[in-house]
């Protein structure tokens, strides 16, 4: 066995269930495994490991159960970034201008559509590896309300009867995936900045984003990555044929109105099979993302290994982001809530391991979340850490006493910035929404 961390590379004679491999000794090409990067599962896949390949570098900070290890970091030593060099936190008036800037940039996405494109691509930053949280949401703002008048487009075309273009839907997303490998936060960030109050629309581009993100997280191919971004846009455009006052129903549906509901599956596979170049695995992860792993999914109550994986991610994806959106027959719930309910369905709903993964992905204070410090502060989470995922970037909203913060400052919670009693900052808990009459997507916007 040898390694630099906690990847390692190992004789496939020593794999174990239970590991994430990364890489192989030759081109995945050559093997049946397409995924540039999975969770070893069964004993099936272990033995085509073996009969494929000598060697395996495997990640134990994505891997499960005895073979998972975290990261154990030197507390005492000085903080780096991947350039090398020696990172410390702001200073106040830094910490301040940084919340003016990005306040600056989210106050102007209100109410706004933007629509002339930025002119260069935003620099990818040596230090951490992505591009600077504003300089990515305004490079992709006009593109994500380009995806939007898409969508409405799409509509149109699908109740005028005419061809949807395709091609120019997934050139969009093809935009959306460059800046999700970027810097997936802004993404994150714009499909909470950019909602329209119409769910179907905000809904597809909510779980497109959410899906990309969690395809480049399990370390997906670009074009895998791509793959699930359409898939998760158009999922849903055959609910056009289905009667709005269903879908609009404030009550729980009877067993005949679900089974049109469900129909809209179909509507939708065979509207984009009227497009004969279209994606073949694009449209087998449609069809099947409303089936289940314990097979009480549908059209066809495909379970368990027959559901192809883009499809189950698909559906845990497309869960989540329903979770915590308001319905009109329900209301949203905190993401912590709607990752406590996932929880609740490993083996049933969705597989186990796939689970584990999208909670990771999402972590335990995704973007957006009101978080209240130990300082007595509450701020909004604005960045996620790639490397301490408990540390986030946070934007300071209230002072200790819950009054409003006149100078709204940031936090980068893995620098470990001192609060005024010289304690390391850091959070207490997750807040809901709304808590102390703060709504995150818009309390500074103000």
């Amino acid at each position: 066995m040898r390694g630099n961390g906690l990847n390692q590379t190992i004789s496939t004679r020593e794999l174990k269930i239970g590991m994430f491999v990364v890489a192989i000794d030759r081109p995945w090409t050559e093997t049946p495994f397409m995924m540039q990067g999975f969770l070893l599962e069964n004993v099936d896949q272990l033995r085509a490991l073996q009969h494929y390949c000598r060697s395996v570098t495997i990640d134990r900070t994505r891997s499960i159960g005895d073979q998972y290890s975290a990261k154990v970091f030197d507390k005492d030593a000085p903080l780096r970034g991947a350039d090398g060099f020696v990172r410390k936190h702001p200073d106040v008036t830094e910490s301040r201008v940084g919340a003016q800037r990005f306040i600056k940039v989210a106050r102007g996405f209100k109410g706004k559509i933007h629509t002339l494109r930025q002119p260069h691509v935003p620099r990818i930053r040596i230090e951490d590896g992505r591009s600077r949280l504003e300089s990515e949401l305004l490079y992709s703002a006009p593109i994500v309300d380009d995806v939007f008048r898409a969508l409405r487009e799409t509509q149109l075309a699908i109740d005028s009867n005419v061809a949807i273009d395709v091609p120019q839907i997934s050139g969009l997303v093809g935009e959306m995936a460059a800046g999700v490998q970027r810097n997936p936060d802004a993404l994150l960030w714009l499909t909470r900045l950019k909602r329209t109050d119409q769910y179907a629309y905000d809904h597809a581009v909510n779980v497109s984003v959410h899906a990309m993100v969690f395809a480049r997280f399990l370390g997906l191919s670009g074009k895998q990555v791509h793959q699930l971004g359409l898939a998760g846009l158009l999922q849903d455009i055959g609910k056009v044929q289905i009667d709005y006052g269903l879908l609009s129903k404030p009550g729980p549906l009877d067993e005949r109105e679900f089974e049109h509901v469900k129909a809209h599956v179909t509507h939708t596979v065979r509207l984009l099979q009227a497009h004969r170049d279209f994606d073949a695995e694009v449209l087998a992860t449609i069809a099947a993302h409303h089936e289940r792993f314990d097979g009480t999914g549908y059209p066809r109550g495909l379970e368990g290994m027959s559901i192809p994986l883009p499809a189950e991610m698909a559906g845990i994806t497309d869960a989540y982001c329903a979770m915590t959106r308001d319905r009109v027959y329900r209301e949203a719930v905190s993401s912590q809530r709607a990752m406590e309910t996932l929880n609740q369905l490993r083996n049933t709903q969705f597989r186990d391991t796939l689970v584990d993964q999208f909670l990771q992905c999402i972590g335990l204070y995704p973007i957006g979340t009101l978080v209240e410090l130990n300082s007595g502060e509450v701020g909004v989470v604005i960045q996620q850490n790639q490397v301490r995922r408990l540390q986030p970037r946070v934007l300071v909203l209230l002072a200790p006493d819950k009054s409003v913060e006149r100078f709204p400052r940031t936090l980068d919670l893995l620098m470990q910035p001192d609060t005024a009693d010289g304690e390391p900052y850091r959070i207490l808990q997750a807040l809901p929404p709304n808590a102390f009459g703060i709504d995150p997507n818009d309390f500074f916007l103000a």
